[in-house]
């Protein structure tokens, strides 16, 4: 378990700066192996550890915005566009932008650059690297829970092997769809 917890911290922080795969792949293959204890606490390391790679990417993009902005543009389904609408609805909306980004496959580090940009120009780091939390966990919590319990369900129909499996192509599904469908 202890290992689990610390492939998702490692993910997760890897997740906000440059990784493309979401956090919820191994939150939620914790949660059918484990269920909804170690899920929930499984999510909340997710949103701990994506807090300091945030910062990583705030303060590179407050040093060097071309490069990041390059950079992230060179990643799967990340474009210019992408990054001038996260950075638009970031501007105008803040907090409410990144915690509705969360649920739209809209990655965070596009939004962690969007406040080492400095949109909204008064946010500070600090600010920002709290909202984060807030704006992630809820996300995580709820794949995690959601997954237990389905998870759960099917346990007394299918065997731990089969839901792992159906797990696993569930995860291929949706990449499949949003690689296929998400701009960029």
């Amino acid at each position: 378990m202890v290992l689990g917890l610390a492939i998702v911290a490692v993910w997760a922080f890897a997740e906000a700066i440059l990784f493309f795969i979401v956090a919820d792949v191994p939150i939620s293959y914790l949660a059918v192996r484990r269920g909804w204890r170690v899920a929930t606490a499984a999510a909340v390391i997710a949103a701990i550890a994506a807090v300091p790679g945030g910062a990583i990417v705030y303060l590179w993009t407050a040093s060097d915005p071309g490069a990041v902005r390059d950079l992230f543009i060179a990643l799967p389904r990340i474009d210019a566009a992408m990054i001038e609408r996260t950075a638009d609805a970031y501007y105008s909306g803040g907090f409410t932008a990144m915690f509705e980004g969360s649920f739209s496959g809209v990655p965070y580090k596009l939004f962690a650059a969007s406040a080492g940009a400095g949109s909204p120009p008064d946010a500070s780091m600090f600010g920002f690297l709290i909202a984060s939390f807030f704006a992630r966990a809820p996300r995580f919590v709820i794949v995690g829970l959601g997954t237990a319990l389905i998870s759960g369900a099917l346990g007394r129909r299918m065997s731990l092997r089969a839901r792992l499996l159906a797990l696993a192509l569930g995860w291929i599904v949706f990449y499949t769809w949003y690689f296929a469908t998400m701009p960029g």
